[in-house]
């Protein structure tokens, strides 16, 4: 096919030759005029470009009539023959028959000549084909129906491409890419012509010819960088993974880069190309670093036999455990370095998947040193080293027997001595050594008040924080439910007093509070009650609930802190209490709180509650509070901190049943 520029406008070749040229078809209604030519008046070359090509024809002469230039350049117009010819009437009577015979010689010339262009007229050699579609003795227009009606699907349908495994398609169209049909045709000798030898070739000849194919070339670039964004892409490695016991691969891929500069070219010439064709776009493969075939090596040589079964090892004298496929594979890493992929065990993650199986085993754990109150008093519990199998140590025995099957499976690893990660020396230098705030609260007497307070005093005593550390009492005490010892006792929700397990633990956190406040910790979170309790002190006082509302508050000094935690139970006769001290070493000389100002007194409602489950209750006012903590040291104020609070009015509640 042969590639060219959009055509300019404007009408063909013949279109644009002068009517009367030598090409032009001669008229079939021209006056053939025979012997000798009249004199004519010269003409100018206008008219004479003008005239009828028949007319043309007919106005040949023959030789012997024809005029002759004389030695000085002059024109003869008298025919030269030999004196004794042209005076002899045998003389004359050969130089007409010259003429006759030369005349008639014309006029068969131009009427076959005649005839050939009539026949050839707007037709294509009788053998002419277009990309081997036959158009021979066709018209033009008829050639251009025929080349679109064979044609047209292959210059419309999508051109299959790939670049490395990536596939795509281009649309012609969206490439600039087109066939002209008019030229097609005339390349192929379509049209009208004078010339003899179009004529022949027309009559007689003919051949197969490519299309014109019309090329935008910025459509084709622009269609060339949208298939690069599809097509190339960065190389990606090969991996191997493990779910347990389970090989997972995942194959690499190559990267692909197309060269846009080639590619143009090699889909223009794909254009009108067969259907089925996929063409190949020059584009540069990069291999990835870690390659399919490479990780394919490491399954059939290291991971498959890795966790073909378990393997048993020997703890020194603490005794035997079993490490699992699925604990093997689990604590495989695969590392790529320099180029090449290599698997190998985890020794940490080996040790934690292998933590089960070494718990059944007669180690001897650690215990961290700390402090508790013995006969009253803070003492230090020293740590307590114990023996455990190091982690590198275990990877060490089980890695050699991975490539081992069945009972050769068995690997021994010696113990070591495990060190408390909190020492005894750590232990003293936190400095518990006084009480630096405390705080005892009373209670009436009721059996879940007994139960529930001193529930979680039991869990908040001898709580150690460390210099940073941050109490939490739900953290601590946890969830209030009957598998953690609470029973249900009463709380205030929506403005009423209600059942619900856990009821009473808010003394402990007030209680806390007060000890923390005095001890001059640092308050994080705490939420009085919304109605208030006189036997609290109004304001500094702190409720909770599962899981929304904590207390919590910070060891902010470079010292440790002992939470001291303890109940005196109720009886029917007697009030109960609870009492919380912080142990640890002074940082200011005296902490207090100044006086607890109520103002803006408010009342309650009357309510009558006829639900079955009213519980009655006592009006109480409400009132805003207002106080603050004084830090001092050397008898000097040197910081405040205040605090305020509202509380809701307690409404009166009868029961009406």
């Amino acid at each position: 096919m042969t590639s060219q520029s959009p055509p300019p406008s404007g009408p063909p070749d013949d279109a644009r030759r002068p009517h009367g040229s030598p090409e032009d078809p001669i008229d079939p209604d021209a006056t053939v005029i025979r012997g000798p030519l009249p004199a004519e008046p010269a003409q100018s070359p206008d008219e004479t470009q003008q005239a009828d090509p028949a007319e043309q024809l007919d106005f040949a002469e023959p030789p012997a009539a024809a005029e002759s230039a004389t030695s000085d350049g002059a024109v003869s117009s008298e025919t030269t023959v030999s004196a004794e010819s042209a005076g002899s009437p045998a003389g004359q009577k050969r130089a007409r028959l010259v003429a006759i015979v030369a005349g008639a010689v014309v006029v068969l010339v131009g009427a076959v000549y005649l005839i050939g262009y009539l026949m050839a007229g707007d037709k294509l050699p009788k053998d002419a084909q277009i990309a081997g579609i036959a158009v021979g003795g066709l018209t033009t227009e008829q050639a251009i129906q025929q080349l679109q009606g064979e044609l047209g699907d292959r210059a419309t349908a999508p051109i299959s491409v790939t670049a490395g495994d990536q596939k795509a398609t281009v649309q012609p169209a969206d490439a600039g890419l087109s066939v002209d049909y008019p030229a097609s045709i005339s390349a192929a000798g379509g049209g009208r012509s004078l010339d003899p030898r179009h004529i022949w070739q027309v009559l007689t000849g003919g051949s197969d010819t490519d299309p014109v194919v019309v090329t935008d070339q910025q459509k084709l670039t622009a269609a060339v960088a949208a298939l690069a964004a599809d097509l190339d892409r960065k190389p990606k490695n090969a991996k191997l993974a493990f779910d347990g016991a389970k090989i997972e691969q995942t194959k690499g891929r190559d990267g692909v880069s197309l060269d846009q500069e080639k590619a143009g070219g090699v889909i223009e010439a794909a254009f009108l190309g067969p259907s089925t064709a996929v063409v190949e776009l020059p584009a540069t493969i990069t291999e990835p670093e870690i390659t399919t075939a490479e990780v394919a090596d490491v399954v059939a040589s290291y991971a498959k036999p890795a966790v073909s079964g378990p393997v048993t090892v020997k703890a020194g004298t603490a005794g035997s455990f079993t490490i699992t496929p699925a604990m093997i594979g689990n604590s495989i890493d695969v590392v790529v370095a320099d180029g090449t992929v290599k698997a190998q065990l985890d020794p940490k993650k080996l040790h934690s998947e292998a933590g089960p199986a070494l718990a059944k085993v007669e180690l001897k754990k650690p215990r961290n040193a700390t402090v508790r109150l013995v006969d009253g008093k803070p003492k230090v519990i020293p740590a307590v080293n114990g023996t455990t199998v190091k982690a590198a140590d275990l990877a060490g025995a089980v890695e050699p027997v991975l490539a081992k099957t069945g009972k050769d499976r068995r690997a021994e690893v010696q113990l070591t001595g495990a060190k408390a990660a909190f020492s005894t020396a750590d232990a003293e230098k936190l400095g518990i050594k006084r009480v630096t705030g405390e705080f005892t609260t009373y209670f009436p007497y009721a059996y879940y008040r007994n139960v529930n307070i001193n529930r979680a005093a039991q869990l908040i005593n001898n709580t150690v924080l460390k210099p940073g550390d941050t109490f939490s009492l739900n953290g601590i005490v946890g969830e209030r439910t009957a598998a953690n010892g609470f029973v249900e006792g009463y709380i205030i929700q929506g403005g009423k007093f209600k059942k619900e397990l856990g009821g009473g633990v808010s003394q402990s956190a007030t209680t806390t509070f007060n000890a923390m406040f005095f001890a001059g910790l640092k308050d994080i979170q705490h939420q009085p009650h919304t109605l208030y309790i006189d036997r609290y002190p109004p304001g500094r006082e702190a409720t909770v609930a599962w899981p929304t509302l904590d207390l919590k508050f910070q060891n902010n000094t470079k010292y440790g802190v002992l939470v001291q935690a303890y109940v005196k139970k109720s009886t029917p006769g007697s009030r109960g209490s609870i009492t919380v001290k912080m142990w640890s070493t002074k940082t200011y000389d005296k902490i207090a709180s100044s006086n607890l100002a109520k103002s803006n007194f408010t009342t309650g409602r009357d309510i009558t509650d006829d639900s079955p489950k009213c519980e009655a209750q006592a009006p109480v006012q409400g009132f805003d509070v207002n106080y603050s903590r004084i830090f001092s040291n050397d008898g000097k104020v040197v910081k405040t901190e205040k605090f305020f609070w509202r509380y809701a009015p307690t409404d009166r509640i009868t029961c009406k049943r």
